[in-house]
């Protein structure tokens, strides 16, 4: 610790808190506690020392020229100094308090006017007295701090905490903008992707429709009567169709509405053709179940390869289903 930072060792001689000998006046209390703080200012001159320390008790007696006793009843009894001791020390500890860069904390002329209301308390002599009391109080006022000085420096610390709080008010708005552009950056981007997702699935969509409409023109162009190996075929897939649907029902009638859509769609995806599963669809309406129907239009279309979709859209809308039809085909595309 440096040398303003240290305390003098408590009991010492050079203890700010001890206690002085018994009949010592109050002004000469007031003087002895001004010996003593400038006696703390005293430090050694002695090169070979590594560090600055207070001085012992007989190395300032003999730096101020006089005894250790004499010290020791200037700064604890009621013995008055000369006025040539107080000269010397705070001669003494100006020097010592510039070099270590202290404030002395007292004037000369405030030391010597202490010194004089001590001489005057001491002889009971009434003038010594009063010029003592108008010292003391030309002290206290020296002491005192100006209201307009002490208003302005209020004023001035109100200031700087204003201003300490628009600047942190500022700081968390500068940080919310940045985090508020980033969010909007990071929409843009969402959007962005969302109208190329959007813009993808209408072309896809238009493509299917194209295609729907291309094959209806086919399957229009074909013979109206069919042949009877047609017409056999297509009671075949009746039959296919009524007998899932009807084992679909039976599980669906037991509350097993899960076993029921799982074999609905392992048949129509690994055994029937798009035209067996159109038949199971408008099957399943005929038979008013309209959950597993669409469940089952949901799934057919989200797993199958768009070109059995398409086939079972184009089934659908022979059948005259022309709403499962789209159904199927935005399940596709979804």
């Amino acid at each position: 610790m440096s040398s303003a930072g240290r305390s003098p060792v408590r009991g010492g001689w050079l203890d700010p808190g001890k206690e002085f000998k018994p009949g010592v006046r109050p002004r000469k209390r007031q003087l002895g506690l001004a010996l003593r703080a400038l006696c703390r200012l005293l430090r050694s001159d002695d090169p070979r020392e590594t560090g600055e320390r207070f001085l012992k008790q007989a190395e300032a007696a003999k730096r101020l020229d006089c005894t250790a006793d004499e010290l020791s009843r200037y700064l604890n009894d009621a013995r008055i100094p000369p006025q040539g001791f107080l000269e010397c020390l705070y001669k003494e500890a100006c020097a010592d308090a510039a070099a270590s860069g202290q404030d002395v904390g007292i004037s000369l002329e405030a030391l010597l006017g202490l010194h004089i209301s001590a001489l005057g308390e001491q002889r009971g002599c009434e003038h010594c007295l009063e010029m003592g009391g108008r010292i003391d109080s030309l002290i206290q006022q020296l002491n005192a701090p100006c209201p307009a000085c002490a208003a302005h420096q209020r004023q001035q610390e109100g200031r700087r905490q204003q201003r300490k709080r628009l600047a942190t008010r500022l700081r968390s708005a500068r940080r919310e903008e940045a985090r508020l552009r980033t969010v909007v950056a990071d929409l843009k981007v969402t959007v962005a992707d969302l109208k190329t997702a959007l813009t993808e699935k209408a072309a896809t969509e238009a493509g299917l429709r194209e295609r729907l409409a291309a094959a209806e023109g086919t399957r229009a162009q074909l013979p109206v009567p069919r042949q009877p190996r047609d017409r056999q075929l297509s009671t075949r897939d009746v039959s296919a169709a009524r007998q899932l649907v009807a084992q679909a029902e039976e599980l669906d009638s037991s509350g097993r509405e899960d076993l029921a859509l799982t074999l609905l769609r392992q048949s129509t995806t690994e055994l029937l053709t798009p035209a067996e599963t159109a038949l199971v669809v408008a099957e399943l309406r005929h038979r008013e179940r309209d959950r597993l129907a669409d469940d089952l239009i949901h799934v057919y279309g989200r797993d199958q390869e768009n070109q059995d979709v398409m086939a079972v859209a184009l089934e659908l809308h022979e059948e005259g289903v022309p709403d499962d039809a789209g159904a199927i085909l935005r399940a596709a595309l979804g």
